[in-house]
């Protein structure tokens, strides 16, 4: 969805967790969660590779025949608390960001989320028919598993018989042969918004908005709505949290 860099893995529509999971899964998706891209483009994690077999988060699905739990050592972990910086924004190439400014009020704007506080209001343009919007109130961190060669070999010698777990004995029958992703490193936010966009008329501009408002717990709200041109319709899908 956002291809800005494709070396910082896949973008998740839906990146908060199930809420199903164990408590300590509050944060989200974990070193050694394997798992599949749903549908609707959230994280459905089968097991983890890095937890014990009798760990709660095994307790609904179980572990596949010979699973071996790795150990993962603080020290194999690298962790930058800021990546991102505060009010980071990600595009395709087709978008270019017009300005960002703060305002103390959005009582004219009948669509935008309304908070106390002051608002910074965030505007673009595309020249393509389809893109996306990443926006980054809180900015990120980032994790990632230095040495990953035993999650590579590991995953070399069971993608068999996790694939078969997964689609006979979990019924995940609509999976392919590359449908499961083994979490070897993640960038995570406490706030963010997300927004994509098709079907917009080739060569003519497409300009919208996105407004981040601050919220009483201390994150950011965030709403979106569009300003289309003459003639330019499109269909547009919008997401965002205040994730505490």
């Amino acid at each position: 969805m956002i291809k800005e860099d494709e070396s910082r893995g896949f973008s998740l529509w839906c990146p908060e967790p199930d809420g199903r999971l164990p408590a300590d899964y509050a944060s989200g998706v974990k070193f050694g969660d394997l798992g599949i891209v749903t549908e609707i483009g959230g994280f459905d994690i089968l097991f983890n590779i890095c937890l014990p077999a009798n760990h709660p988060i095994h307790r609904t699905h179980g572990v596949p025949p010979g699973f071996r739990q790795v150990i993962l050592n603080d020290d194999n972990v690298r962790f930058i608390p800021s990546w991102d910086d505060k009010e980071e924004i990600l595009v395709t190439q087709s978008v270019t960001t017009n300005n960002a400014t703060l305002s103390s009020s959005l009582s004219g704007d009948p669509t935008a989320i309304t908070s106390t506080g002051a608002a910074l209001r965030y505007e673009f343009n595309s020249s393509s028919s389809e893109g996306a919007v990443l926006v980054l109130p809180e900015g990120t961190s980032k994790a990632d598993i230095i040495n990953a060669t035993e999650f590579k070999e590991l995953a070399q010698e069971n993608a068999a018989a996790w694939y078969h777990f997964a689609y006979s004995h979990l019924g995940r029958t609509s999976i392919s042969n590359d449908s499961l992703y083994l979490i070897t490193g993640y960038d995570k936010s406490s706030s963010w918004a997300v927004s994509s966009f098709s079907g917009a008329v080739e060569g003519t501009a497409l300009s919208f908005s996105l407004t981040a408002t601050p919220v009483v717990n201390g994150g950011c709200r965030c709403g979106i709505f569009l300003v289309q041109g003459p003639g330019n319709l499109c269909q547009i899908s919008f997401r965002s949290e205040p994730w505490i």
